[in-house]
């Protein structure tokens, strides 16, 4: 017993000893550390102090055009890059939106004139629209045109209503190649072909 507690004791203070000379180490070598960090900020003021204040403020005014220069030529990048993507679109989206206003017409020309424009006609018009809009219509002309589709299929439909739902599209379509909607109102553009449109307005909108 008298041994083993010898033992544990020696154990306990090899265990001190070597915790004392592990921290010695640490702390010499952290005073090491900031001397060689005190020494480095100490010649880097007298290189600073020794410089003329002139070459300061060029080298910090050259930094700061520099910074400057980088900046702008990011942002004009993003800026091309985004107006290049916007001009892309536009080009794909061209030819879907007007083949749709070309149906349009179609359709209200064969009310007209029956026969004119055949249903195999139509649906395949329908279908190469369809297909085109489903990479390159915005989300909202899609969504308008499923509602127009939906509504089509309706029983007891209203052909007026299908009608405002396809001046809705045309609506939409120019604001998606970036006309605005203001000074129109519902109805103007079925004028083109509707001559009696505002008498199915709402009695709220025929005098707008």
């Amino acid at each position: 017993l008298k041994e083993n507690k010898l033992s544990s004791i020696k154990d306990i203070i090899l265990g001190i000893v070597l915790i004392a000379i592990i921290g010695y180490i640490i702390v010499w070598l952290l005073g090491i550390l900031l001397g060689y960090v005190g020494n480095f900020i100490d010649r880097l003021n007298q290189v600073t102090s020794n410089m003329d204040a002139v070459v300061i403020v060029a080298l910090i005014t050259g930094s700061v055009s520099i910074l400057g220069v980088v900046i702008s030529s990011v942002v004009s990048k993003i800026i091309e890059y985004r107006q290049n993507t916007k001009r892309y679109l536009y080009g794909k989206k061209e030819e879907p939106y007007s083949e749709f206003i070309e149906m349009v017409y179609k359709i209200q020309k064969n009310v007209k004139e029956p026969q004119k424009y055949t249903e195999e006609e139509m649906l395949d018009d329908i279908l190469s629209f369809s297909k085109k809009l489903t990479l390159w219509g915005s989300n909202k002309v899609i969504k308008k045109w499923l509602a127009f589709r939906k509504m089509s299929q309706a029983e007891n439909k209203n052909p007026t209503d299908n009608l405002f739902i396809l001046e809705d599209i045309i609506f939409e379509i120019r604001k998606d190649m970036g006309q605005k909607k203001s000074g129109l109102k519902q109805g103007d553009i079925l004028a083109f072909f509707v001559n009696d449109i505002r008498e199915y307005l709402p009695k709220n909108k025929r005098n707008d």
